[in-house]
């Protein structure tokens, strides 16, 4: 019987980890100090182009961290993730339910994760938010001077942050750096992961070259204001779902209590005897796939054109 057990519990916990995408090497990335950083994460960043896999975005969040001054929390928070990772296999046999071991460990180191990527998600959505203010009156002010320096010069105070530090950048480095337009339009772009900017960047580097692109430039403009109006009507969709889902997650947890002062001959069968035992654990994982296609579908959308 315990060979059965053992046996379960390996394929309970092959199917999770496959289900979340994990492999055996990503818990040693995560004890490392860092990941080996390759040329696709910093492209993908660069781009704005969200990276797949379980650790894939730590390049991306630490870079997002970075920039919001908060740097130091990304290796105590993947430290915390493999803290919790432990604690949570620990719980599962504290309740000895041997099933339940992978289900709570990756459940549990789960919630550091879903912390940075929601700050990732809330950073992101802010700054296409001032992005598409700073662009629009920037490209307002350049239609009618044809001057980009001066353009953003005039427009600076009402350009917020995290993107009026960039803009700023770019003035002096045109102004006192380098008297190459292009180069710090360059410069400028490969400052913020967002793959509208870039091509809002491209086009201004073509209109030095040909004025009459510049008409283009209100194009790219329209593309933020459709990727806010779809984010918007997708976030009001998903309120009723995920408010279901997560009432209907709380009601299956609290039925285990409830059903010890119902009936505890049914309490004790779930919680003592093998098949209960696997009742519980095909519950618990459901409930973090559950919660984590939620957070998957929390995030800001991408936009999907061709980019720089």
């Amino acid at each position: 019987m315990q060979w059965l057990t053992f046996i379960c519990f390996i394929l309970l916990s092959a199917g999770l980890l496959t289900l979340f995408g994990v492999h055996a090497s990503d818990f040693f990335n995560v004890l490392s100090r860092r990941r080996a950083i390759t040329l696709t994460d910093e492209l993908n960043t660069l781009l704005g182009t969200p990276a797949k896999g379980f650790f894939a975005r730590d390049y991306e969040i630490e870079q997002i961290l970075k920039d919001t001054g908060r740097d130091e929390q990304f290796t105590l928070i993947k430290q915390a993730s493999v803290i919790l990772f432990a604690v949570g296999a620990v719980l599962a046999l504290l309740i000895n339910n041997i099933f339940m071991v992978p289900i709570l460990a990756i459940g549990f180191s789960l919630i550091p994760v879903w912390y940075l990527r929601n700050t990732a998600a809330s950073y992101k959505k802010h700054l296409n938010e001032e992005l598409e203010t700073a662009i629009s009156i920037v490209t307002t002010s350049y239609l009618r001077t044809e001057d980009l320096i001066r353009s953003v010069k005039e427009n600076l105070p009402y350009i917020n942050e995290p993107v009026k530090t960039n803009f700023e950048t770019f003035v002096y480095e045109a102004e006192m750096i380098n008297a190459n337009i292009t180069s710090a339009i360059n410069s400028m772009k490969m400052k913020v992961p967002n793959r509208i900017f870039h091509e809002w960047c491209n086009i201004l580097i073509q209109c030095q070259a040909d004025r009459g692109m510049k008409q283009t430039l209100p194009t790219i403009v329209q593309k933020f204001s459709d990727v806010r109006v779809v984010q918007s009507e997708l976030e009001a969709m998903m309120q009723n779902p995920k408010r279901e889902a997560i009432t209907m997650v709380f009601l299956v947890i609290a039925n285990v209590p409830l059903l010890y002062l119902l009936n505890k001959d049914w309490f004790h069968a779930l919680i003592f005897t093998t098949p209960g035992k696997v009742t519980l654990a095909i519950c618990a994982a459901i409930i973090l796939f559950s919660l984590s296609r939620i957070m998957a579908l929390s995030k800001p959308i991408e936009y999907g054109g061709d980019g720089a």
